[in-house]
């Protein structure tokens, strides 16, 4: 199988990339595909807990965890979270801080890249 690799830069809120993300990404698992993703700018808005559900029922927090329970790597950039304001303790549970370094191995890891 292979291993598919995800840079997401997108706000959940103001762009379709959250759910096309989503989308890809549960596809992926289901065809038997490892799934990694790096959220960057404005993207690591998507991996906040307690987010609002009356706002979207099945918005990104729902969706980020169901990929994290059928086995997706999630990172978040430390420096976007830091330039927002994001504190670690604000994020899904799975969801992890990184760097650069680990969006290059990312990057190295996967068979494709997709970039939302």
């Amino acid at each position: 199988m292979a291993d598919l690799g995800f840079l997401v830069t997108r706000s959940p809120h103001t762009s379709p990339g959250a759910r096309f993300f989503y989308l890809l990404a549960r596809a992926a698992q289901e065809a038997g595909h490892t799934v990694r993703a790096f959220f960057y700018m404005d993207g690591v808005y998507q991996c906040l807990n307690g987010q609002d559900a009356s706002v979207d029922e099945e918005g990104p927090a729902r969706w980020l965890e169901e990929l994290l329970e059928n086995g997706a790597v999630m990172v978040a950039s430390n420096r976007c979270m830091r330039s927002r304001g994001l504190e670690p303790a604000a994020l899904l549970s799975g969801v992890r801080v990184g760097t650069m370094e680990d969006l290059a191995w990312l990057t190295a890891q996967a068979d494709r890249v997709v970039c939302l």
